[in-house]
């Protein structure tokens, strides 16, 4: 048992929003094996992943029917991803990390909330 081998077995594991498996995504992160030990990270783009534990339960039985496994740990992060245009010379704002923009709409769909 090798990481090439743990990592195509992970490849059996989409997204569901994205539809695509979670290493083509990056979303493997710390891969270590020691023996029949195997503990990887699940790096998702949003905390609030409706399918976290799926997507947990699914990497965990991918890997451990991998010949050679004995145990698996599989830790689920988040990493919000911030947009970032290199090319604006405008600063960002200082102490806000993301932005979101609220446009005119219909009325009562939660623009004061959001804002």
């Amino acid at each position: 048992m090798d990481a090439p081998a743990v990592l195509s077995a992970l490849r059996a594991v989409s997204d569901p929003d994205l539809h695509k498996d979670i290493v083509t995504l990056g979303f493997v992160k710390d891969l270590r094996i020691e023996g029949g030990r195997v503990g990887f990270t699940i790096e998702l783009t949003t905390p609030a992943c409706p399918v976290k534990d799926a997507m947990q339960e699914q990497a965990r039985q991918a890997v451990a029917a991998v010949p050679g496994v004995s145990e698996v740990e599989v830790t689920m992060t988040a990493a919000v991803r911030t947009a970032h245009n290199p090319a604006s010379q405008q600063a960002p704002v200082p102490g806000v990390r993301n932005v979101i923009a609220v446009g005119a709409g219909k009325g009562g769909v939660g623009k004061t909330t959001v804002a």
